[in-house]
């Protein structure tokens, strides 16, 4: 079959159809990838201050990290000991004698202390991370992991004040009931 027979015309067609298919096809997964990925663009000024400061930022992300990790301890330890020394005792109580009017408070705060356990795992994984970045290297990395990181430490913090909210209301509760009685 020569070049101008009909069927290699058509076949000629098809395959640049299915070529300029596939450039479209190429360029569109290209955009979808690497647009999100550049959400967080940063100027060349910002970049080279990032690049130059590399240092003192990772040590004071580490020094956030330690702050952290002890208020996360005594949030922790807080949380478990409301959840263990108070408001099981009392429901259990309460429960014994057909008296339950505090257990969605309890379940409510069993399921925000698990909220805050995995936010505060996904927040110090997403900052060990950002901290394990080369700044000086990949500024925009950087740049685009912190904008990660202050997203889940925002997360975490929502997480700890609605733990605040629930204590606060189990308190209230129990004041009103001990008026009650």
């Amino acid at each position: 079959m020569t070049k101008n027979h009909p069927k290699t015309q058509f076949a000629n067609k098809n395959r640049q159809s299915f070529q300029v298919f596939g450039l479209i096809f190429a360029i569109s997964l290209l955009f979808s990838l690497v647009l999100p990925l550049s959400t967080y663009a940063i100027s060349e000024e910002q970049s080279g201050a990032i690049s130059q400061h590399c240092g003192t930022i990772k040590q004071s992300l580490a020094q956030l990290q330690r702050a952290d990790s002890r208020t996360r301890t005594y949030l922790g330890t807080t949380y478990e000991t409301i959840i263990n020394k108070f408001i099981t005792p009392l429901n259990l109580r309460l429960v014994k004698n057909n008296f339950s009017p505090f257990t969605t408070l309890q379940s409510n705060f069993i399921s925000e202390q698990n909220k805050f356990k995995e936010a505060y795992t996904d927040y110090m994984r997403e900052l060990e991370g950002l901290i394990a970045t080369d700044c000086q290297a990949h500024p925009q990395d950087f740049y685009s992991k912190l904008q990660t990181v202050r997203t889940k430490r925002s997360t975490l913090h929502k997480t700890a004040v609605n733990m605040q909210k629930l204590a606060d209301e189990q308190y209230a509760a129990v004041k009103k009931l001990r008026e009650e009685l």
